[in-house]
């Protein structure tokens, strides 16, 4: 954690007089937490990212009178990018708080988790545990939005609920930072949370957020009675061959902008559910007592019976945690890249994920991965191309179904000790 106020603990130099600038306080009108800057020599005045979240490696400096963004890498610059157009767009609308406080904060830690990607904010919150865990001389308040308030887990201070939507996250909002430092300044001492982007799976325990435990890997071959795969569907990325992806998706979007559709046409999924099908089916034929089921963000219909169609575009808690109880159940969890594999690997016994060709930078960045033995770990989070046919998907996993016992037996830490023989002749 960094010291947040009265004055936080950052460091910029004027891209001007490359003088050390002044951090005079700080500023957080949304899911950015900034210091307040100014020159020394040419009195310039400036904002800068706070080293927590996408911060830590994503810094960047906005002069507050012209909007200029310093520290911009080359190409795509996403994090400077939502910087410039929120500062371009700000607004002082005010936007409803719901303040939960369990007991009076006096040495605070804020652990903002506002944003505008479902996956950042979750991966945010799982910071909490750490404060919770290790720093009981503090009190952890968190910042959520609505879509996260099941998911905080016990023991915090506070809970500051902002009604703000995902596709408003990067909102620069004036109102909010002035009602965010009200509180704040209320407190002794007040501390930041560094919410790592990606935090380490050794700092967290997954049933401490969701109270679902993952996956029961004990019990393994016990539940192959009846093998259980869950495909996680989306709607924006599909598993389909990529040339007939592009071909759809350039007609779909052509008749959206002529006002002919209003939104995705349900015949630019028709790959993807015919992938779906075809593997469900192939995983029939090698275990006739498969449960196969189909859950995610989409409408629902157009399967086969036999294959539980869990798919929905409304959720609310008990949804919410009826699928995360589902991908508990599961054996294996297969889907396209992002967001929507964070909480399904985390409670499944194994993840196999299907990648875009432009995804591969971000590889790992959507996994949860149970803190085992490395050599377990590479066996139950596979990753391939999103190109991958349905009958390889099939074989690879028919292979972790069957053959993790085998694996086990070779290559457990239990399977590989090494037995001394002492010169008396006892074994150690």
């Amino acid at each position: 954690m960094i010291r947040l106020h009265p004055i936080p603990d950052v460091a910029f130099d004027c891209p001007y007089c490359q003088l050390p600038l002044t951090v005079t306080g700080w500023y957080m009108p949304g899911m950015r937490t900034l210091a307040t800057l100014r020159c020394p020599r040419c009195s310039r005045d400036f904002y800068g990212d706070l080293p927590v979240g996408h911060g830590i490696r994503h810094a960047r400096l906005l002069e507050k009178a012209t909007g200029q963004i310093y520290g911009e890498t080359p190409g795509h610059d996403w994090h400077a990018g939502w910087l410039r157009r929120s500062y371009a767009q700000r607004t002082q609308n005010p936007r409803p708080i719901h303040v939960e406080t369990f007991r009076t904060p006096r040495r605070g830690v804020l652990l903002n988790c506002l944003d505008t990607v479902y996956g950042h904010g979750l991966l945010k919150l799982l910071n909490a545990q750490y404060y919770l865990d290790h720093c009981l001389d503090l009190d952890l308040v968190v910042l959520i939005q609505p879509m996260f308030r099941w998911l905080v887990p016990d023991g915090v201070a506070a809970i500051w609920t902002v009604d703000l939507p995902l596709r408003a996250g990067i909102e620069w909002n004036d109102w909010l930072a002035a009602e965010f430092k009200k509180q704040v300044e209320t407190w002794d001492e007040a501390y930041l949370s560094r919410a790592f982007s990606h935090p380490h799976p050794t700092d967290f325990h997954i049933q401490r957020f969701t109270r679902v435990t993952p996956f029961p890997l004990t019990e393994w071959e016990e539940r192959l009675r009846r093998p259980t795969v869950t495909y996680i569907w989306r709607e924006d990325r599909l598993w389909s061959r990529e040339p007939i992806q592009r071909f759809l998706r350039r007609a779909q979007n052509f008749l959206i902008r002529h006002g002919i559709l209003a939104g995705p046409a349900p015949w630019t999924f028709w790959e993807q559910s015919r992938a779906v099908t075809a593997l469900a089916r192939k995983l029939r034929q090698r275990f006739p007592e498969l449960d196969f089921a189909v859950a995610g963000v989409g409408q629902a219909g157009g399967l086969p019976a036999w294959i539980q169609d869990l798919r929905t575009r409304r959720f609310d808690e008990p949804l919410e945690r009826a699928l995360v109880e589902r991908y508990a159940a599961s054996h294996v969890v297969v889907g396209v890249h992002g967001s929507n594999m964070l909480l399904p690997s985390a409670h499944a016994g194994a993840t196999v994920e299907l990648m875009p060709e432009k995804r591969w930078g971000n590889m790992l960045q959507d996994l949860l991965v149970r803190p085992d033995d490395m050599r377990e770990t590479l066996f139950h989070y596979r990753i391939l191309p999103v190109t991958t046919s349905p009958g390889t998907v099939s074989d690879v996993i028919g292979s972790i179904l069957t053959d993790r016992p085998s694996m086990l037996a070779h290559m457990a830490r239990a399977s590989c000790q090494h037995r001394c023989i002492r010169s008396h002749g006892n074994r150690v």
